[in-house]
């Protein structure tokens, strides 16, 4: 028992080093390693938005997504992930995979998904958590309470974007502008 519970701690003390040395969070999906429960995941990130006041911008997505992968591109992009890092501890959680993909999933996203309102809202949907863990805002931000998702069209954009504001601790105008140069080149007309 006392062995277990010393794995359990290296495990959660690699998964905060990880969060750490990553800037702006974490990816546990890999094929050929056990995929970090979605808790640990979200615990570590906390820890680290905590010490860095930013926010924990937590994403659930899948790899059959093309929204989600439109998401990981955003936080990733050159112009944009200085501003995201600066800003977010970024968690992406592996959820509502199919046939031999379930092995991705990170055990527990659909039940933390759920928890924060989105278990009918597609994918990707996201939630924002404070460094105490309270929920600051969520992707069911369309005027009728629906996921946004990854913006597709220019409504999609502005309520995508006054997530963004409402969440974003350290957002500069210029950044802002960035962000929303960035995200006009990519969503269609």
């Amino acid at each position: 028992m006392l062995k277990t519970r010393a794995r359990v701690a290296a495990a959660i003390g690699l998964l905060a080093t990880l969060v750490a040395q990553s800037g702006s969070g974490v990816r546990a999906q890999t094929a050929t390693a056990t995929v970090a429960t979605a808790k640990a995941l979200v615990d570590a990130a906390l820890s680290r938005a905590s010490t860095d006041r930013r926010v924990v911008l937590i994403e659930f997505g899948a790899s059959w997504c093309v929204w989600c992968k439109s998401f990981d591109a955003f936080v990733h992009a050159p112009e944009t992930r200085a501003i995201v890092a600066g800003n977010y501890v970024v968690v992406n959680l592996t959820v509502q995979e199919r046939g031999d993909k379930k092995a991705l999933e990170n055990p527990g996203g659909a039940d933390l998904m759920a928890g924060w309102g989105g278990a009918q809202s597609g994918l990707p949907f996201y939630v924002f958590l404070n460094g105490a863990g309270k929920k600051i805002a969520d992707s069911n931000a369309m005027p009728d309470g629906t996921n946004v998702g990854f913006p597709g069209n220019a409504t999609e954009l502005q309520i995508f974007m006054r997530l963004i504001n409402a969440t974003a601790p350290r957002l500069t105008a210029p950044d802002r502008a960035k962000v929303a140069s960035y995200l006009n080149g990519v969503v269609k007309p």
